[in-house]
């Protein structure tokens, strides 16, 4: 955090009509606030960081917890009573009529909602109304850098590949008769990003059979499946290359273990891609004309999943932020599972990644979208049309 990025975020403030943007902190609680504020070490006390849409910014700190927040541009004050913090808290406040928090009206976007309601209230009897710093964050926490988007598309680029060398060693292990598991497959990715400088946050999915069906399937060394003949194989796989700022290129492509498909798999899948495909056309066709906003892509890819009867299958967001997390702070594609109102921006990257679930098997396609100024850009290349066949 520098003075240069100071004056940014009071630009947006004074456009946004807000009096300032409070950062809260108490024991890395949260997150959105300790990453943009860079702290590091012992932060186990209250912080707030006061960015008025004029003036100087203000550390409140404890005494002994005076470190994290010495770089940070602004007035710097140390407490130990709460009392005094209290006090001084109020003084900084007066006359501040909006103020932004991590706080989501209704629990609606939980990822924003960081602050806990005991210090709200605290703060509203200072005489602010809270409104969320859900777009301060997508704005200035989110967006990419140009060499934060270069690094995703050489993440993309790369996890495609590894995707396919996946998928050659169970056609090879399926050719020759040989014994190869879901675990194995997960192993065999986890080897290849070591191999290739690359990091992740979570072991990759590998699913067939009745596991395709659960999304967030976690394979066991123990109790995993055997990829066998006429079958479908699912791998979902997320990585970014390791160095500060890098960014995640995060997959899905599906594969048959036969030489004919069946036409109920051929049909559901065609249905995803066509929703997967809506979702980026709506992109590509509004960008220019308006302001569009996560909820709404969502809606546009589940409809066309809905208007073919199959919504009640579809049971998780179209889409989820990504940065240098795999589920980064920006703006979700979702209108289910929570009504996501952040615009998008340039800069903004994002998955789209409809799926299907039942009982005996699942599907799902997944492309990544960074936001340009020129419209929607998908790196996630080549896009899956139809699930792969390993005629073996």
């Amino acid at each position: 955090m520098d003075n240069s990025r100071i004056k940014q975020i009071q630009g947006e403030l004074a456009r946004q009509g807000i009096d300032g943007w409070l950062l809260y902190d108490f024991q890395g609680t949260n997150d959105i606030a300790v990453m943009f504020l860079g702290l590091k070490g012992i932060i186990t006390r209250r912080s707030f960081y006061l960015i008025p849409a004029s003036g100087q910014p203000i550390v409140f700190a404890h005494k002994i917890e005076k470190k994290p927040f010495e770089n940070l541009p602004g007035e710097k004050f140390h407490y130990a009573s709460y009392k005094i913090l209290e006090e001084e808290l109020a003084k900084a406040l007066s006359g501040m009529k909006r103020l932004a928090m991590e706080y989501s009206p209704k629990g609606r976007l939980p990822y924003i909602g960081r602050v806990d309601a005991g210090t709200l209230e605290l703060v509203r009897s200072f005489g602010p109304e809270i409104v969320s710093s859900a777009d301060l964050v997508a704005k200035f926490n989110a967006c990419l850098t140009a060499e934060q988007a270069e690094s995703h598309r050489r993440a993309a680029k790369m996890v495609n590949l590894i995707k396919d060398d996946a998928f050659a060693l169970i056609r090879e292990k399926l050719g020759a008769q040989e014994k190869i598991t879901e675990y194995e497959i997960v192993q065999f990715i986890l080897d290849r990003f070591q191999q290739e400088g690359m990091i992740t946050d979570h072991s990759p999915i590998c699913a067939t059979g009745k596991n395709g069906g659960n999304a967030h399937y976690e394979p066991q060394k123990n109790s995993s499946l055997v990829i066998e003949r006429n079958n479908l194989v699912l791998i979902d796989l997320w990585a970014r290359f390791d160095g500060p700022g890098n960014v995640y290129g995060d997959i899905t492509w599906m594969a048959y273990t036969g030489g004919e498909l069946p036409l109920d798999y051929a049909r559901h899948f065609a249905l995803l891609c066509m929703a997967r495909d809506a979702a980026v056309s709506f992109l590509s066709e509004n960008w220019k004309k308006r302001i569009i906003y996560g909820y709404e892509v969502d809606d546009v890819c589940r409809s066309v999943i809905s208007h073919a009867d199959m919504g009640s299958y579809f049971v998780h967001r179209t889409g989820h932020s990504i940065a240098q997390a795999t589920h980064g702070p920006g703006p979700n594609i979702d209108n289910l599972e929570t009504e996501d109102r952040r615009k998008l921006m340039p800069g903004h990257l994002f998955s789209i990644e409809p799926g299907l679930y039942f009982d005996d098997f699942g599907l799902r396609t997944e492309i990544n979208v960074l936001m340009t100024e020129d419209g929607p850009e998908v790196n996630t290349q080549p896009v899956q049309e139809e699930i792969l066949l390993m005629d073996v």
